[in-house]
């Protein structure tokens, strides 16, 4: 009896201590432009997203495998119809990047969509929280993309 619980401790021991693989954002690269959002809080944006997604399915800390996030482009065409004083755009936000975990480079893309209906209004607002950009959502969508492929 002493001699199973004496295996089964061991067993449990050796499988907790190498199963534990953690992961940590190191580098955030931005390739493309997003105009209105200044360049540190873009980057710590990138960093907090990545960080969330990479927790839903990994233990994220300070000394784990380091992830870099390269955003090779960022587009936003925006179409509409003007009426008098009334407009109708549509804006899509296209992300692609590159998220590299243990030298090995993962592509994602995504995409965000806004319609807006209104009388004289401007598509971008420096007062919006990071996380409720159209950018923000396209970002998400393109990490997902790629993390799911690792």
């Amino acid at each position: 009896m002493k001699k199973l619980l004496l295996v089964l401790v061991t067993l449990l021991i050796s499988v907790t201590s190498f199963s534990q693989v953690c992961y940590t954002v190191k580098n955030v690269e931005s390739k493309g432009d997003i105009q209105g959002v200044n360049p540190k809080r873009f980057t710590l944006g990138v960093k907090q997203i990545t960080e969330e997604i990479l927790s839903s399915n990994h233990s994220i800390c300070e000394n784990g495998v380091p992830v870099s996030v390269v955003i090779e482009s960022i587009e936003a065409p925006t179409t509409g119809v003007g009426v008098g004083p009334f407009e109708f755009k549509r804006k899509k936000t296209i992300v692609t990047l590159n998220v590299i975990i243990n030298e090995v480079s993962y592509l994602g893309t995504g995409q965000s969509n806004m319609d807006v209906k209104s009388t004289f209004i401007e598509l971008q607002d420096e007062n919006l929280p990071f996380e409720k950009s159209a950018f923000s959502a396209g970002l998400k969508k393109a990490l997902q993309d790629a993390i799911s492929k690792y």
